[in-house]
């Protein structure tokens, strides 16, 4: 009778281990290879426990929703953790990235970033032209006077580190969004993302709600 015991416990413990051991992620010439949502979350995990989390994604769910992203954008797994980011609670594509999934669409025909204006004056900055198949040429200028007009203009940061880079970045990023916004599924880029005020989007009855529940003094 123990005996009997001792070998269906065996048996169970054996069947419990096997069931608990996960299969192999493949790794092919681009890298990881992730077929499942579970190779998902485990490299992710393994991205976590590396230390290579970009900031903003410290959980394992968050760099899931990262590579979601990417897989959507067309990019690799690591192209992912490193061209996306979060920016108030939002993603975002850097600019570079941007461009570069835009020309490896197969629909842009024409591209081009030329410097407008005289250096030193408000009518210096940057205008970029992009033209997709089928459609016009369009357009986008991005100047000094527009950055003094969003509030930009000598900010710290990039703005006063690399303003010129800054005004091209803008007017790219508006350009592509606007005529590549399918394959940029949307995403502002993180130069754009960064310049944004968060916007504090309770309810009105929620915040009327709060405002005389601490004037009241009540509240749990």
């Amino acid at each position: 009778m123990n005996t009997e015991q001792t070998t269906n416990t065996d048996q169970q413990l054996t069947v419990s281990k096997a069931a608990t051991v996960s299969s192999p992620i493949s790794f092919g010439s681009q890298g990881v290879q992730l077929a499942s949502l579970e190779d998902a979350f485990r490299f992710a995990k393994a991205i976590v426990s590396s230390g290579f989390a970009p900031r903003g994604m410290e959980k394992p769910e968050s760099v899931l929703v990262a590579l979601q992203w990417g897989a959507e954008l067309g990019l690799t797994p690591m192209a992912a953790l490193s061209n996306i980011a979060v920016v108030n609670g939002r993603p975002s594509l850097f600019g570079d990235a941007a461009l570069a999934l835009v020309r490896s669409s197969g629909q842009l025909e024409h591209y081009a970033e030329e410097e407008v204006g005289e250096r030193g004056k408000d009518s210096f900055g940057y205008k970029v032209t992009a033209k997709r198949k089928g459609f016009e040429a369009q357009s986008e200028t991005f100047t000094v006077a527009d950055a003094k007009t969003a509030k930009l203009w000598g900010k710290n940061g990039p703005w006063t580190d690399y303003p010129n880079r800054m005004l091209k970045f803008r007017a790219r990023g508006f350009l592509l969004r606007d005529v590549f916004g399918d394959i940029l599924k949307g995403l502002r880029t993180v130069e754009e993302a960064r310049d944004i005020d968060p916007i504090n989007v309770t309810p009105l009855e929620q915040k009327v709600a709060g405002g005389l529940t601490a004037q009241i003094g009540g509240g749990a």
